[in-house]
C-alpha cells in the first residue's frame, strides 16, 4: 500500500514527529500578532504563505532536506510536511513546519508546485543596488517619493515584500500593502504619494526578498523618507 501519490516503490512508515517554529529575523513570539501597514491593522501572510495564512502540505526529498534554504524554514528531513509562514508584528518572517510523514529513500521531488517553499537546489539572492534614503517632494505638506532595490537570484524569480517602520519605532516593522499612499508593495520599486509631513516624515523602509525557487530570505538596507 502506498502512503502518498508519488512514484515510490515501497510503503513507508508513518511517525508522529516534531513541530518546529523558526524565524528568519528574530526568535518566535508567542502571541503571533499579524500586522500590515495600510493605515489600518490587518493580518498578513508571509512571502511564502497564502492570503488566508493556511498551512500547505509539501514533500521534501533526500536532497532538499540537506539544503540550507529548506533547513532555515524548519524543513529538516525527508517526507511530508505541513508548512506555513507569516509576518508577525515585528516584521519578522515566521516559519511553522510540522513533520507529518517520515520517508525512507524518499523519491526525488523536482519542478513541483511547492518550489516557492522548498528549494530543489541551492539558490541565493544578491542585491546589486540597495535601498537608499529618499527626500519627499511636491509641496511642504505632502510627499511623493520612490524607494527601489535591484536584486538577482541564481535560481528562480525574485519576490518582494516592502516593509515600513515609523520615525520613532526601533524594532517594529510592518508589511506595506498597496493603497492610497503606496504602490508596488510587492515589486522592486515602492512608490509613495500623498504622504503628509506630519505623519510620514522620518518613516523608514526596507524590502524582504525571497524567490519562487525557495531561496533563503534576504533583507535590504533601510531607507528613510524625509521632507525637503
Amino acid at each position: 500500500m502506498a502512503l502518498y501519490s508519488r512514484a515510490e516503490t515501497q510503503a513507508q512508515s508513518i511517525k508522529v514527529l516534531n513541530t518546529t517554529e523558526k524565524a528568519s529575523v528574530k526568535k518566535y513570539e508567542s502571541d503571533g500578532t499579524l500586522v500590515a501597514h495600510d493605515g489600518n491593522t490587518n493580518a498578513t501572510a508571509g512571502a511564502e504563505g497564502n492570503a488566508a495564512i493556511q498551512a500547505r502540505s509539501i514533500f521534501i526529498d533526500e536532497v532538499e532536506a540537506t539544503l540550507a534554504e529548506n533547513r532555515e524554514r524548519g524543513l529538516t528531513a525527508p517526507g511530508w510536511w505541513q508548512y506555513t509562514s507569516y509576518t508577525d508584528a515585528s516584521g519578522a518572517t515566521r516559519h511553522k513546519a510540522v513533520h507529518l510523514v517520515s520517508m525512507k529513500d524518499a523519491p526525488a521531488n523536482a519542478a513541483d508546485s511547492d518550489d516557492a517553499i522548498a528549494a530543489d537546489v541551492a539558490s541565493a539572492i544578491t542585491i546589486g543596488t540597495n535601498v537608499a534614503n529618499q527626500a519627499g517632494v511636491a509641496d511642504p505638506y505632502t510627499a511623493a517619493a520612490a524607494f527601489s532595490v535591484v536584486a538577482t537570484a541564481t535560481t528562480g524569480n525574485v519576490l518582494y515584500q516592502w516593509q515600513v517602520q515609523t520615525a520613532t519605532a526601533t524594532t517594529r516593522w510592518t508589511n506595506v500593502v498597496d493603497g492610497a499612499v503606496y504602490a508596488g508593495a510587492n515589486g522592486p520599486d515602492l512608490g509613495i504619494t500623498g504622504a503628509d509631513k506630519a505623519t510620514y516624515d522620518g518613516y523608514k523602509y526596507r524590502v524582504k526578498l525571497t524567490t519562487d525557487a525557495g531561496a533563503e530570505e534576504v533583507i535590504s538596507a533601510v531607507g528613510t523618507l524625509t521632507f525637503a
